[in-house]
């Protein structure tokens, strides 16, 4: 299911909020989403926003590419976002104590890339917000849908990133198991505020075309193996008449 929050009125009240346990994501995480903007703005509309007491901008990410925040620091990527209105792109970013580097990934290509400090990792106690400011803002709404919002309590490698962001549809995601710390599947799950919906992905139909040609395939390969077994069969028979 897509989540969205593309109503035409585009309150400031639509959005998802609730306070993950964020602590298998101190020392590495990694953020990936499936994403379709629908609206044009000037100002930058959040995705989410990670915040919390005492910290400022922990993760905020936009549609549009201006925010990529990291620990209260931005890298601005709006310059390689040239994703057309109603398109669905895949985003992702990664980061490590250990490597101190935030990786931002758009459909599978690292675009852009920004060191943390030493020392730093991330906090545990701030709210997640889906589809607007932690400060709710009418200026920052996110109006599109987002579909299959995952973190990973994980660096995720550049071959993993892209992977991923290879189709939608097939549930890649889910073979990290309990690495994916932040379920999309359970997000679904969370209250959510104002005009928030669930519609349909449209990944039904291409896992019903996509069983269809296994079950084709493998009736054509069954078929293959009766007439070939039919022709074991005939020279066995041959063969002992010959014996006769």
């Amino acid at each position: 299911a897509v989540v969205s929050t593309q109503s035409g009125h585009y309150g400031r009240e639509d959005y998802i909020r609730y306070k993950p346990n964020m602590s298998p994501l101190q020392n590495a995480f990694s953020v990936c989403s499936w994403i379709r903007k629908l609206r044009s703005v000037n100002r930058e509309p959040h995705v989410l926003s990670y915040e919390g007491s005492g910290m400022t901008n922990e993760i905020v990410i936009s549609d549009d590419g201006v925010c990529n925040h990291i620990f209260g620091r931005n890298t601005n990527l709006k310059s390689k976002f040239l994703v057309p209105l109603g398109t669905w792109y895949h985003y992702c970013y990664s980061w490590s104590s250990s490597s101190r580097t935030q990786r931002v990934y758009l459909d599978g290509q690292l675009i852009g890339s920004s060191y943390t400090s030493s020392g730093r990792n991330l906090r545990t106690d701030g709210d997640l917000v889906i589809g607007n400011d932690y400060s709710p803002s009418s200026s920052l709404i996110f109006g599109g849908e987002l579909f299959k919002l995952n973190f990973f309590s994980k660096e995720l490698s550049s071959i993993e990133v892209e992977k991923m962001a290879k189709d939608k549809c097939p549930n890649v995601e889910e073979t990290y198991g309990d690495v994916r710390s932040i379920k999309w599947e359970d997000v679904l799950l969370k209250t959510r505020n104002g005009d928030v919906t669930e519609i349909e992905s449209g990944c039904l139909g291409a896992i019903v075309q996509q069983l269809r040609a296994t079950l084709e395939q493998t009736a054509g390969q069954l078929n293959d193996s009766l007439v070939e077994l039919e022709r074991i069969k005939q020279e066995k028979e041959a063969y002992e008449t010959d014996l006769e």
